[in-house]
């Protein structure tokens, strides 16, 4: 991301649609790399699950606290802005040599077409990467584009038209590896996740969170000056492991109120903490005040959020939703499912002060 943003020149920054253009071509090249680099980290890996990029400001700012990294994409229906030209070498035969009793002739043909990114507002992801750089640079967010292909020619003929892009996934088809294999994820939702035999929630908590600041100035307050985002989040990481063995334990709900209880205690002396920087001197001024969002904390089967992903395209973006998939999943299984739980965040929509 550093590279990304140190080669912006300042014509290129004053138009945010050239901003977000440049940044699906430069993903593009290299999403693939970027993604394993991502695997291979030894810090859990967050997915934002249902992320509208008219919400963007509001899952950024609210999920810092409880996450390493979040990947964010749209999703709904987009158009397609074009981003460039590729081609990709293609090799075969031509037909009948064989009934001829000859060796089939090789050739290599060269397929262009032109390939862009899908988002529902151009310039309202390119205002986002800007304001929020200091997050993108430190690696605490990133944005996956949806990236589509125009329809390929032969030779030295040209695609040039794009299949409507219609509803949007969350993320592409290769990122949701990414979000079973590290177990860790963040819904939007509405709908409050139930307890079944695949679902265990945790605990309801207000996550604490600086508001009153604009996207711009709440990144350079988080990244710089914010130790309890870090200590939090190191904090966390280990109580997760810990619920890995109170889910599985006999007295498993004696075990999973001692965690939750450990979390609370946790979460509200990072309130005090984040309370007084909100009162001080140089945020009060700035217009910071202490906000929360209402939480649950979800431990999700692995194969039933895995079959969620995979059966519903757009998630919490439809009707459907993410909770009554995993649940229709689990109805439809009869036998017992296994492994590790993976651990959902689910941010309910309204906030308060």
């Amino acid at each position: 991301m550093n590279e990304f943003y140190d080669s912006l020149t300042e014509l290129e920054r004053a138009s945010v649609q050239d901003v977000a253009l440049k940044y699906g071509r430069r993903i593009e090249s290299c999403y693939g790399r970027l993604l394993n680099e991502k695997a291979a980290s030894t810090s859990p890996y967050y997915v934002g699950l249902s992320s509208e990029m008219g919400s963007f400001t509001y899952v950024t700012k609210r999920v810092v606290l409880v996450t390493d990294t979040m990947l964010l994409s749209d999703h709904g229906v987009g158009a397609v802005h074009e981003l460039g030209m590729r081609s990709e070498a293609h090799r075969g035969g031509l037909g009948g040599a064989e009934a001829l009793g000859e060796a089939s002739m090789q050739f290599t043909a060269f397929l262009e077409y032109r390939y862009g990114m899908v988002t529902k507002d151009l310039a309202e992801l390119g205002r986002w990467l800007l304001d929020a750089e200091p997050l993108l640079r430190s690696g605490l967010v990133w944005y996956g584009p949806v990236f589509v292909n125009g329809n390929a020619g032969g030779g030295s003929s040209l695609g040039r038209d794009f299949t409507p892009a219609g509803d949007l996934p969350s993320f592409q088809d290769r990122s949701i590896d990414y979000v079973v294999r590290h177990g860790r994820a963040v819904d939007l939702s509405r709908t409050k996740p139930l307890a079944s035999r695949v679902v265990r929630p945790i605990l309801e908590i207000d996550l604490p969170f600086i508001d009153g600041l604009s996207l711009s100035d709440f990144a350079k307050v988080t990244s710089e000056e914010f130790d309890s985002y870090s200590q939090y989040r190191d904090f966390m990481r280990s109580r997760l492991l810990e619920l890995d063995d109170a889910l599985e334990a006999v007295d498993s709900q004696v075990a999973l109120e001692r965690v939750a209880l450990s979390i609370r205690d946790e979460m509200n002396a990072a309130t005090a903490e984040m309370s007084n920087a909100a009162r001080s001197q140089a945020l009060s001024r700035s217009g910071a005040v202490l906000g929360t969002t209402s939480a649950i904390l979800a431990a999700v089967r692995p194969e039933a959020l895995q079959g969620a992903l995979a059966t519903s395209a757009t998630l919490a973006a439809g009707a459907t939703g993410l909770w009554p998939t995993i649940q229709a999943f689990a109805d439809s299984r009869t036998k017992r499912t296994q492994g590790k739980w993976h651990y959902v965040w689910v941010l309910q929509r309204k906030a308060a002060r």
